[in-house]
């Protein structure tokens, strides 16, 4: 205003100049106060009134310092220009209109460098400050849904341990503990159903310095084709019949910083292959429908009981993908080839056993050694079902007999044809009786105290059971 000078401009002008600058001002969808050099307002605009809760005749020719003793707001950045002499800008909570606004206050000079004005202008922050918190809420959330699958998955290895008595066992674990503590990645572990390949995954990353990140587990045999892949890589809205209107975060972006183990690796559809394959390559995905790169950085352990060399021959799984993932290779044997664990696997799961039915079974070492020469073809998963069950069922308290008898049926069902004779591999039927014979000597010792109870309850004579006895080393 200074530098207009009267002599040229007619008094019209004035007029007219002071309507445009008041429609400029009001016309900001900003709020803009105007304050003298002693902090009195000059003028607010419209949208000022509207953030502030306030009329422009509330607050014009007031000092802001008595507007502050009312409480129109919690704090002036006007003072604190009046104070510095700089630009300075603060955030104030309005209470009457619950706003958080952004003020940011510059002075203009006069010839002499006093301050003449102080210009104020006002951005509402509201609903940023709002999608802030909502931000920062939804990553708490996240994070505690992501703690909460990690404690969930690793419960089990607090309730359940790794037995590595046999030398097999001990290599296994070393190797697992040097990859863990070297932060490897893509370790493929093999075995047979029931060996405990998921519970050595969890062990792996429960000793690596990724463990206060997620543990996340999927089984890539249960789920169908279509919602593996959702699962695995998650969706956007609308990708599908059915999905949500908000989208999906998939397993991948849940297992950041983390592990992702998945289990059954060898059914996994040929087509998603190529897919993992290439987020083993690069870290990056997709989601489903959609186009935005995700890249997510973790462990990744595979499972699995096949073979999956001859699944690459029968083009069911990619070759490439299968040396991707066998980086390092971890094979756990079968229960019947580490017979050095079974004994201390007993102890620990009949003590969990006894503790969580509040009994007190003992086995004895005639059931002990039959455990030790049984096959297990269901190996640790079915030990522990065959002691679950004997804790259970059985009405004494020494569950010898009830464990017997499982080992005596199993035996039956895997001795014996089948109606059908679907079973077409020959028997070496000395061998068979000689099982079928040790395993009732074992039953009748346990049910007899003598040798000649054994060869009543046997129907043959006492020297009879004396001899076999001799000749199974019973």
């Amino acid at each position: 205003m200074n530098s207009i000078k009267k002599n040229i401009i007619p008094t019209g002008s004035y007029v007219e100049l002071i309507h445009r600058l008041e429609t400029i001002i009001d016309s900001s969808s900003d709020g803009i106060w105007v304050c003298d050099g002693q902090g009195i307002v000059i003028t607010i605009n419209k949208a000022s009134e509207r953030l502030n809760g306030i009329q422009a005749e509330d607050v014009v020719g007031f000092d802001v310092k008595s507007l502050l003793e009312k409480n129109i707001f919690d704090k002036s950045v006007t003072t604190l220009v009046l104070e510095t002499g700089n630009r300075e800008t603060i955030l104030q909570h309005v209470s009457k209109t619950n706003r958080l606004l952004l003020l940011t206050a510059t002075p203009t000079l006069d010839a002499e460098g006093h301050i003449q004005l102080v210009v104020v202008n006002e951005r509402d922050m509201t609903e940023l400050d709002k999608l802030q918190k909502q931000y920062e809420q939804s990553l708490k959330v996240n994070e505690k849904y992501r703690e909460e699958l990690t404690d969930l998955s690793l419960l089990e290895l607090e309730r359940h341990t790794i037995i590595a008595d046999s030398n097999k066992m001990q290599q296994i674990l070393q190797m697992s503990l040097k990859l863990s503590h070297l932060g490897a990645t893509n370790i493929l572990i093999t075995g047979a159903s029931g060996t405990g390949k998921g519970l050595l995954a969890k062990v792996i990353h429960k000793n690596s310095t990724r463990n206060k990140n997620p543990f996340i587990e999927i089984n890539c045999a249960a789920l169908p084709e279509n919602l593996l892949e959702a699962e695995l890589f998650g969706y956007e809205r609308g990708a599908f019949t059915g999905a949500s209107d908000k989208g999906k975060a998939g397993l991948f972006e849940l297992a950041q910083g983390g592990t992702l183990f998945l289990d059954e690796i060898g059914d996994m559809p040929i087509n998603l292959q190529t897919k993992l394959l290439k987020y083993l390559d690069d870290k990056k995905f997709r989601r489903v429908g959609g186009t935005k790169v995700i890249q997510v950085e973790c462990i990744t352990i595979a499972a699995t009981n096949r073979n999956l060399i001859e699944r690459v021959k029968q083009n069911l799984f990619r070759e490439d993908l299968y040396y991707r993932l066998s980086s390092f290779t971890l094979d756990i044997p079968s229960l019947c080839d580490r017979t050095e664990d079974i004994q201390g696997l007993v102890r620990f799961y009949l003590e969990k056993y006894n503790k969580k039915y509040n009994t007190s079974k003992i086995v004895g070492s005639t059931a002990m050694f039959s455990l030790q020469h049984y096959s297990f073809p269901g190996n640790t998963r079915e030990l522990k079902n065959i002691l679950e069950n004997a804790v259970v069922l059985s009405d004494e308290n020494g569950i010898d007999s009830y464990i017997l008898d499982t080992i005596d049926k199993s035996h039956s069902e895997q001795l014996f044809l089948e109606p059908d004779g679907v079973d077409d591999q020959p028997i070496d039927l000395t061998s068979a009786l000689n099982q079928v014979e040790r395993r009732l000597l074992l039953k009748a010792k346990n049910n007899c105290r003598t040798t000649r109870q054994m060869a009543g309850h046997l129907n043959i004579s006492q020297p009879s059971v004396v001899r076999k006895l001799k000749k199974h080393g019973l």
